[in-house]
């Protein structure tokens, strides 16, 4: 293996190492969204509407930085792709 070889072989090794951290945080504000989001259906804890509308933006706050996991996660996962098939054509296709 030449060093190029080598630079994105730990390339793709870091990038996976991210994906899988932004993922794994991803799931546990998922599971904190979905907790929070029945709560504030059910009405329970019975609060004011000031506490209702705190919680409402916590859970703004959770859906975003949600949804900005999941897009750090789709690029780095297409980066790994995009290497990895660049790769496989530089390998068997010269």
């Amino acid at each position: 293996m030449n060093d190029n070889e080598q630079k994105v072989a730990r390339r793709i090794q870091e990038l996976e190492g991210a994906v899988r951290k932004a993922r794994l945080e991803a799931m546990q504000l998922g599971a904190q969204l979905l907790t929070k989001s029945n709560a504030l259906l059910s009405g329970a804890p019975a609060g004011s509407n000031a506490s209702t509308a705190s919680r409402e933006v916590e859970l703004a706050a959770l859906r975003a930085r949600y949804e900005g996991l999941v897009k750090v996660a789709d690029d780095a996962q297409a980066l790994i792709d995009n290497l990895q098939a660049q790769e496989h054509e530089r390998k068997y296709h010269r």
